[in-house]
């Protein structure tokens, strides 16, 4: 009980201090709802490890922006409560010092390798802190899902698509 009261003043102090440096002011990127340009770059700098041989697949040279509009179309479906928080995790993990101290490198995501993005994904995941734990779930279970909803990965997954209604 008490690590999640820890967790939880922890990501609240995290997040005001994104808030006050300006990162949850951003305006939403050109073409999306919600996603800010800095969401994007993290959000594109996770997906090829966290999807790793199903990314980029059959999409090629259009699988980040067809994930990336998918995400924004997902975000804007959920319940305020759930959409805050998550932007609330965004907006942590576009701070240099504040994804520094919640184990990310202090490099932009930009310019992380994938060994840094493996690294800080699987220190979240098997982290003491359930809040990291919720962290790493939310983000994976996010990208996996809208990369898995696109008509041309059904094959990856072994999902054969929705079913086809039969003319009687």
């Amino acid at each position: 009980m008490q690590l999640s009261t820890a967790s939880a003043a922890l990501l609240t102090l995290a997040g005001t201090a994104a808030g006050l440096s300006g990162c949850s002011k951003q305006p939403a990127a050109e073409g999306y709802r919600l996603l800010r340009q800095g969401d994007i770059e993290l959000l594109s700098a996770l997906a090829p490890v966290i999807l790793a041989d199903g990314y980029p697949g059959q999409l090629g040279a259009q699988a980040e922006t067809r994930l990336m509009q998918a995400l924004d179309n997902l975000i804007g479906t959920l319940q305020e409560y759930s959409r805050s928080q998550l932007m609330l995790l965004l907006d942590v993990l576009q701070v240099a010092p504040i994804r520094s101290v919640m184990g990310a490198q202090w490099r932009s995501w930009t310019a992380a390798s994938e060994e840094d993005i493996n690294d800080f994904l699987n220190d979240w995941k098997n982290s003491s802190l359930q809040l990291k734990r919720m962290g790493y779930g939310s983000l994976c279970k996010l990208l996996t899902m809208c990369w898995y909803m696109q008509p041309e990965t059904f094959a990856v997954s072994g999902y054969p698509g929705p079913p086809k209604k039969i003319p009687a």
